[in-house]
């Protein structure tokens, strides 16, 4: 899994972002299960994945090259960080490349 040089940090999970992320990147469980990362996806057809923090402790995301774009303290607040990644995307007039644009990120 690779974290992103540019996470984009929900204001809810912001005190514990840092401690959440450098568990991530040592493969630790992270504690309170209770938060979102925002993925690149692993099929074609999508752009992008919420996991759970609960989700996330399963081995198979922690192979291969998934990208954490965000970090969120709920769904909703991972759902209003995917629309700020796309924002992102498309004030950088890549919206017609958006998954080689995240791969990036």
């Amino acid at each position: 899994m690779i974290i992103s040089d540019n996470v984009m940090i929900g204001e809810s999970i912001l005190p514990n972002a840092q401690k959440i992320l450098e568990n991530i990147r040592e493969d630790k469980h992270c504690g309170n299960p209770f938060w979102y990362v925002i993925t690149t996806a692993w099929e074609e057809e999508n752009l992008m994945n919420i996991l759970s923090g609960m989700e996330l402790r399963h081995p198979f995301y922690h192979t291969g090259s998934l990208r954490i774009l965000g970090l969120a303290g709920s769904r909703k607040e991972a759902l209003e960080l995917v629309l700020k990644l796309v924002q992102n995307g498309y004030d950088k007039e890549e919206i017609f490349n958006l998954k080689h644009f995240f791969e990036q990120f």
